[in-house]
C-alpha cells in the first residue's frame, strides 16, 4: 500500500500486523500521535495517522494515550487495557516532601512481609520506565534466613577474591570484611529477613539501568504500604559481576543475570526529620 504523508513523500506501508486502526469519524488529524511516537513509525496521511513500520512498534501506548478524541487504537496496547487519568498532578510542595521522606531502611521488626503484600509492592515496578519499553525484569524473593546467610558469606568470599586479585576496590573491601568477619556485624546483608533480586535476560544490555528505574519506583512506593527498603549495594555489585558461586546459590538460569538486589521489611524506627543533601551543582549553557 502507498500513502502520501504530510511531508509530501509517498510511503510504502508494510501492513504486517495491522496494529493501528483509526476511527475516521473521530480523528481530527492533529498529528499528536505521530509527534509523540518514540519509534517514529507514525506518519500523517490524508485520512489520518499511518503506521509505516509495524515491526518497530515498542508497545509503549503513547499514541493511544495521547489522542485527544480517542480515535486511535493500537492492538499491542489497546485503550481497553488502559486506565483513565482520574486525579490531578501532585503540587510541587507535596511531591517534594514525599520524595524527601524516603529513607533507606536497615532496621526492621520481626514481622515478615507476606507474599501478597510483596506482590503488591513489586507490581508498581511494572510501570517504571525501561529503555525502548523493553521491560523484561524478573524478581526472585528470598525468605529463608539460612539462604540469606549463605548469600552474604558468598559475597564476602567474592570480596576476598577481589582483594587477592588486587582490585581497585580492595582497600574498601578490606574494611567491609573486617566489620563482617572480625567484628561479626552483618554489614553486607544487614541481617535481612527478606531479600529480593532483580533478574533480566543476559542479552538485555540495558538491564542494569532498567533495574535501577524499577527499584526507584519500588523504594518510593514502599512507605505507602508501611514498608521500608534499601538497595543492597555489596550483594548487587557481586551479582552484576556474574560471580559464579552466587549464580549457583540462587540457581539463576543461564540466559539470565542478576542486576539488582534490595531488602524489604517493616521499619522498626520512624524518622522525624528530613536530612539535607549537598547543594545542587548545575551549569547552564546557552
Amino acid at each position: 500500500m502507498d500513502y502520501t504523508v504530510a511531508s509530501g513523500k509517498h510511503v510504502e506501508v508494510l501492513d504486517l500486523a495491522g496494529i493501528i486502526t483509526i476511527d475516521h469519524d473521530k480523528c481530527v488529524k492533529c498529528g499528536t500521535c505521530a509527534k509523540v511516537c518514540p519509534s517514529c513509525i507514525l506518519e500523517m496521511g490524508a485520512d489520518g495517522p499511518v503506521c509505516i513500520n509495524d515491526l518497530s512498534c515498542m508497545s509503549c501506548g503513547h499514541c493511544v494515550a495521547v489522542c485527544p478524541v480517542g480515535a486511535l487504537e493500537n492492538s499491542r496496547c489497546p485503550s481497553s487495557e488502559m486506565d483513565p487519568v482520574t486525579m490531578p498532578m501532585l503540587d510541587h510542595e507535596t511531591a517534594m516532601q514525599f520524595m524527601r521522606m524516603r529513607r533507606s531502611i536497615r532496621n526492621f521488626t520481626d514481622e515478615m512481609v507476606s507474599d501478597e503484600k510483596m506482590t503488591e509492592l513489586l507490581e508498581i515496578a511494572r510501570y517504571a520506565p525501561t529503555a525502548a519499553n523493553s521491560q523484561g525484569l524478573y524478581y526472585l524473593v528470598i525468605n529463608n534466613a539460612e539462604t540469606i546467610r549463605k548469600i552474604t558469606d558468598c559475597v564476602a568470599d567474592w570480596m576476598q577474591e577481589e582483594i587477592d586479585n588486587k582490585s581497585p576496590r580492595r582497600r574498601y573491601f578490606m574494611k567491609v570484611l573486617h566489620v563482617y568477619r572480625e567484628r561479626g556485624i552483618d554489614i553486607i546483608g544487614r541481617n535481612a529477613k527478606q531479600l529480593v533480586f532483580v533478574l533480566t535476560r543476559r542479552l538485555n544490555v540495558t538491564g542494569i539501568s532498567n533495574s535501577e528505574q524499577a527499584l526507584a519506583y519500588i523504594e518510593l512506593y514502599a512507605p505507602t504500604l508501611g514498608l521500608g527498603t534499601t538497595i543492597m549495594g555489596f550483594i548487587e555489585t557481586c551479582a552484576q559481576a556474574d560471580y559464579e558461586p552466587l549464580r549457583k546459590l540462587l540457581d539463576i538460569p543461564a540466559k539470565q543475570i542478576a542486576v539488582g538486589c534490595f531488602l524489604v521489611g517493616y521499619p522498626r524506627y520512624k524518622y522525624r526529620l528530613l536530612p539535607d543533601r549537598q547543594h545542587l551543582k548545575v551549569e547552564f549553557r546557552h
